[in-house]
């Protein structure tokens, strides 16, 4: 028996992993491409270098001179983006020692691949972590990233029987699993490790779990886990320090325990606050270590016949939407039941990321082909309740009406932001809503910058097109993203209702129109009426196309030349300070609205049926100048003077026109809210005459104090010098009273 034990007892100490105590290592690459073998780039596989072996993916070798940056021919290439391995699937870019050694210090070279710049993005950080179990995974240093010269990257380990790794330095977070390609080289040579030195040993954060799936549970239930969290070596810091982040925080706690010395337990309790994917994270800090760990749970339904996260579907207790799953849900009601819900009211109470969905179905839609019989339509009122909604992808190339509300009648849609999302379709592709029928309302919402929306004909950020019977209004809105395709503006691409409106709104996008006519706001009225109102355009606008129209607010008119035609388009208190381009020819621009596409009378146009009114340009951003009367010119730079919100300002009942630190390029955005209506205009003299004496504003026969506010609603001294309007507040025996002066 004896015997048999012994012989077990040395067959598992060959069998496992054993310690190499030696002295420096070193590999320099030169034969990397024999070991190597027949692997590919996005190889999963373990290769042996000068006695330690490795785990490989993402990696793979350059066998020219032109590639090995300090000696010889031959360096390590790691990919920064590395697709599945065909085999045995998705895999982070790693290279990581599976031999565990005494580690002192870890040293190499770093070089960006050639074809891969860093000065154009194609650079990825990395880190260096070290283990003692190889699984708890702790950084060391900082994350470094390769460039046009030879770094030298050294990292101090001190550990005896421990691992190391190199790995994406966002590794956590990235989404590996999505990857299709393989991209983003640096390329490594040179390694060396030392033995281990007297001296501080690398400081230590690790973690016993580093994804606690709390599983499935009813909505309003709870459960609790445990992670036990260690630490040591950071001079200073006697604890880490724990934060709960994620937009489903609210759905999880957590208390600390001090275990022991160097010791924490985390008791994590999670609660189903909603149905589907409930998600957040607890970011651990210990002086510039860091680690993270992620949580979920599963919120289930505690009855089938309950809709989304809860709620009614009234104005009191409208429907509750809070996940993935309810949008999902929502989109699949629509596009399979045909549900409109119509008069039922919607309420976003999480921001919410679809990027796990892979091809997101439009609430309403026209993927079935042309024709009414084909269409599917929200009819409800959603309100975004001031949340974001990232990750959406549709991918529609022939695809009509498409956007995260592909078709909406006699609908709201308000107080919501779509970003880092991608939108394509064929015809009727809008950010938001690909088109709109009734009388539907889209207010208050935004598309950013890291949006893109493209299609071949009438493209837009906001809403594609308004279409068949009813009035579109558009208040408040602004785009951001890229917009690309035929017919493309930032707001909206087309309007065919009479009595539309778009005021308050804004674009900042890049446009691109690729074929027929374009606006920064509007590309086309298209023989209807529309009433373009407050607005601006801060983007840039190129025409690739010939033959086009364009102009920085609207496009194009479209009209019936009869005199039955009452198509009238009103364009008031707008502007344009961006760059109009036509790489085509034959092309009209105007930073406006180009004069010559509307309706013809004997002394140029028709101001009935086309009525623009205090409306500007940068004329040092434009090639072309403006006939249509009711536009000025203007320099970018006096656009965004004090004086020029006056003048924007000047007809409107409520101050709209504001300037706010850091947004739009410092031009002003029509999101003020001083209401005005109800104050008198500057008498020459009275018992509460205002005065401008020697350039100070004063009050005759004021009763108590006054005071003077800007249009920003910023208080300012009585000898403010800024020409412009200003709200002067008196104290009377008879309460407040405000009267609106202008000062010149």
């Amino acid at each position: 028996m004896r015997k048999l034990y012994s012989f077990f007892a040395a067959l598992c100490f060959v069998a496992m992993p054993q310690p190499v105590l030696a002295d420096d290592w070193t590999y320099d690459f030169e034969d990397f491409s024999t070991v190597y073998g027949d692997h590919y780039a996005n190889s999963s596989f373990d290769v042996t270098l000068n006695g330690l072996t490795w785990h490989c993916h993402g990696v793979s070798y350059s066998k020219y001179e032109d590639y090995d940056w300090f000696n010889g021919t031959q360096s390590m290439e790691l990919y920064g983006e590395s697709k599945k391995d065909r085999n045995t699937g998705p895999e982070i870019s790693v290279f990581q020692l599976i031999t565990p050694r005494d580690i002192g210090t870890v040293s190499f070279k770093i070089h960006e691949y050639n074809l891969h710049p860093a000065s154009v993005g194609s650079q990825v950080d990395w880190i260096v972590e070290w283990s003692q179990d190889g699984s708890t995974w702790t950084k060391v240093g900082d994350s470094f990233q390769a460039g046009p010269d030879v770094q030298t990257i050294e990292r101090e380990v001190n550990h005896c029987d421990a691992y190391v790794r190199i790995v994406r330095a966002d590794y956590a977070t990235f989404d590996y699993k999505s990857v299709t390609s393989n991209n983003k080289i640096t390329n490594f040579d040179d390694f060396t490790i030392t033995d281990v030195k007297t001296g501080p040993t690398a400081p230590t954060l690790t973690v016993s779990k580093t994804d606690v799936d709390f599983g499935s549970m009813t909505m309003g239930k709870s459960k609790m886990d445990t992670v036990t969290v260690k630490y040591s070596g950071v001079e200073g810091a006697d604890k880490p320090s724990y934060e709960l982040v994620g937009i489903d925080a609210a759905s999880f706690q957590y208390t600390v325990s001090q275990t022991a010395v160097g010791e924490d337990s985390l008791f994590i309790t999670a609660t189903a606050q909603h149905s589907g994917t409930v998600a957040a994270a607890i970011n651990v800090a210990y002086g510039n270590l860091t680690a993270g760990i992620s949580l979920s749970v599963f919120g289930t339904k505690p009855r089938p016949n309950i809709l989304f996260s809860g709620g009614e579907g009234t104005e009191e207790s409208p429907y509750l939407i809070s996940s993935k799953e309810d949008l999902l849900e929502l989109s699949d009601i629509v596009d399979k039941d045909s549900t409109d819900f119509a008069g039922k009211y919607f309420l976003m109470t999480n921001s919410i990321d679809l990027k796990s969905v892979s091809q997101f179905t439009p609430i309403g839609n026209q993927l079935r082909g042309a024709g009414v019989e084909n269409m599917r339509y929200f009819r409800g009122y959603f309100d975004g309740g001031g949340y974001t909604i990232t990750g959406l992808k549709e991918n529609y190339e022939s695809g009509l009406s498409v956007g995260l509300f592909g078709i909406i009648y006699d609908a709201t849609i308000k107080n919501l932001t779509l970003a880092s999302s991608t939108v394509k379709g064929s015809s009727a592709v809008g950010g938001l809503v690909g088109l709109s029928i009734g009388n539907s309302t889209i207010e208050n919402c935004r598309v950013a910058s890291d949006v893109t929306v493209s299609g071949a004909a009438f493209v837009a950020g906001i809403c594609a097109s308004a279409f068949l019977e009813g009035k579109l209004t558009i208040s408040q809105c602004v785009n951001a993203a890229t917009v690309t395709g035929g017919y493309a503006a930032g707001v909206i691409s087309a309007n065919q209702q009479d009595g539309t409106t778009i005021e308050r709104c804004g674009n900042q996008g890049v446009i691109t129109v690729s074929s027929y006519d374009g606006g920064g706001v509007v590309a086309l009225s298209d023989y209807a009426s529309t009433n373009i109102l407050n607005c601006y355009n801060t983007g840039s606008v190129t025409f690739d196309g010939t033959q086009q129209f364009g102009g920085g607010i609207l496009g194009r008119v479209h009209y019936y030349l009869s005199d039955e035609d009452n198509t009238k388009v009103r364009v008031e208190n707008c502007y344009n300070a961006a760059v109009l381009t036509a790489n085509g020819y034959d092309s009209v621009l105007a930073p406006v609205i180009p004069a010559n596409n509307v309706v013809p009378a004997d002394d140029g146009y028709d101001t009935n049926r086309l009525t623009v009114k205090n409306c500007f340009y940068a004329s040092d951003l434009s090639e072309s100048s403006e006939s249509v009367l009711g536009v000025t010119p203007m320099t970018s730079d006096a656009m965004k003077d004090a004086s020029f919100l006056t003048l924007l300002n000047q007809d409107n009942p409520v101050q709209y026109w504001v300037f706010k630190d850091g947004e739009n390029q410092g031009y002003p955005v029509p999101e003020g809210s001083t209401d005005i209506s109800a104050v008198k205009e500057v008498t020459e003299d009275g018992k509460y005459g205002i005065r401008v004496v020697d350039g100070t504003i004063s009050v005759d026969g004021a009763v108590g104090s006054y005071e003077i506010y800007d249009v920003n609603g910023q208080r300012v001294s009585p000898s403010v010098t800024t020409p412009g309007i200003y709200i002067v507040k008196i104290a009377t025996d008879k309460g407040m009273r405000a009267v609106k002066i202008m000062k010149r």
